[in-house]
């Protein structure tokens, strides 16, 4: 069972999101390179490529990937697309990365 079917009983959250961040190092810094909206969208768009996924999960990821370049990196996320963003970049980023997507989608820091 996935995450995503997993946390069908939470309540749903809708809130607006600013993925046009940059990443930033241990430092504190911020560093060259992507930015968050562009790595989680890449990351949704190659979901399933090293692991076995269902074909309904992929197709999710493919969506949010679209939304996510459509609007410009901002946009509502609701539970499900969090939790899906969640999984997906726990699989792909580094510890910190990872972190920073975290904390971004699930209360706006960063």
């Amino acid at each position: 069972m996935s995450a995503i079917q997993e946390n069908k009983h939470l309540k749903q959250k809708n809130m607006k999101v600013d993925l046009n961040r940059r990443f930033r190092g241990f430092d504190g810094n911020e560093l060259d390179g992507d930015n968050i909206a562009t790595a989680v969208a890449e990351a949704l768009f190659d979901y399933g490529k090293d692991k076995p996924v269902g074909r309904d999960e992929k197709f999710k990821a493919y969506v949010l990937c679209q939304r996510i370049i459509q609007n410009g990196g901002i946009l509502n996320l609701e539970s499900e697309d969090i939790t899906l963003i969640k999984e997906v970049c726990g699989e792909c980023l580094t510890a910190g990365g990872y972190g920073q997507v975290y904390e971004l989608v699930e209360g706006g820091k960063v």
